[in-house]
């Protein structure tokens, strides 16, 4: 009591609200006129010194106006504010909708969002002001764009589309809702040119988080998410864990036991003065045949394949 009502609209809903009042005033044969706004949530006094640091939340509302003259010693005008809450039109993930309330969206023939209903607020997460002159073509996924395009070329040839296949349309969370739509259009008379589409559309499905109010990533939340992801990936390449240094040691003495069987394998070998009187025409004592049984088989020495000195060795 005695605070300033606009104390408690969001920042980005003043200016809608304070012009939605000027309205209601210039033009007084308006008995009611109505605006969806989102109004601070009480934090309670429950947390003491701590309710300062709690984080500013914001409910969605539809608020309607009216204004009263109230005669005492002088004119006094009144604006009575009824403010009833909205909350998202689905409970679980995915969620098949019997009987939702088809709502209207319209859109000028460069995509613009002119007019969208308050009744789609439940279903989408939009409120009218934040998505008004956005454009329209955003909200629909981008694996259904090639039907949407066929769709819109009907809508040209023929004036409007009875009903639609299901698509997908996103909701203000991000994830994404499916729908059906009856499409109609209104072509300039004078021009001969399209002036806008108009949408009613069905829901179907809802979306996979079924809060459609809750906020979006930020591009500061998703430049943070994109940190995290890359620090990650850091730890795995540069960050030496116990496993692999474990499987480090294990490598490094595999490599000195290879390194030692060698220098013993090295060591064993024939003199070169032996070597030079070997015969080379003898088949069991050839130099090739007795390194290759040295080696396993695998002698640098051969230019072919020693398929008899290989048989009876094994590989190392």
């Amino acid at each position: 009591i005695g605070r300033s009502f606009i104390d408690f609209v969001h920042p980005r809903d003043r200016n809608t609200f304070a012009s939605q009042i000027t309205s209601g005033l210039a033009v007084p044969k308006i008995v009611n006129s109505t605006m969806v706004c989102r109004i601070r949530r009480y934090r309670g006094l429950a947390t003491s010194f701590g309710v300062k640091d709690r984080v500013v939340t914001f409910m969605p509302f539809l608020l309607k106006f009216t204004f009263k003259n109230v005669c005492d010693e002088e004119k006094v005008i009144y604006l009575v504010i009824q403010a009833t809450p909205f909350f998202s039109a689905f409970r679980i993930p995915n969620e098949i909708v019997a009987k939702a309330l088809p709502f209207v969206i319209r859109h000028a023939a460069n995509g613009n969002l002119e007019y969208i209903d308050p009744e789609s607020v439940p279903y989408l997460g939009y409120l009218p002001q934040d998505v008004t002159n956005k454009d329209a073509l955003q909200l629909y996924h981008p694996e259904d764009l090639d039907y949407l395009q066929q769709v819109y070329e009907t809508i040209v040839k023929e004036g409007g589309v009875s009903r639609s296949k299901t698509y997908r349309m996103m909701a203000q969370n991000g994830d994404y809702l499916k729908v059906e739509t009856e499409w109609s259009s209104f072509i300039n008379p004078w021009s001969k040119r399209l002036e806008f589409v108009i949408g009613k559309h069905h829901i179907i499905e809802g979306p996979a988080n079924p809060d459609v109010f809750q906020s979006p990533l930020s591009d500061e939340g998703k430049a943070k998410v994109q940190k995290l992801r890359e620090d990650i990936v850091r730890i795995m390449n540069e960050v030496l864990t116990k496993p692999a240094e474990v499987a480090k040691q294990q490598m490094t003495k595999r490599c000195q036991d290879l390194a030692s069987f060698m220098e013993s394998l090295m060591e064993e070998q024939p003199k070169i003065d032996e070597e030079l009187r070997l015969d080379i025409q003898d088949p069991e004592h050839s130099y090739y045949e007795r390194d290759s049984v040295m080696l396993g088989g695998i002698s640098p020495h051969h230019d072919y394949n020693d398929s008899k000195s290989s048989v009876g060795t094994p590989l190392s």
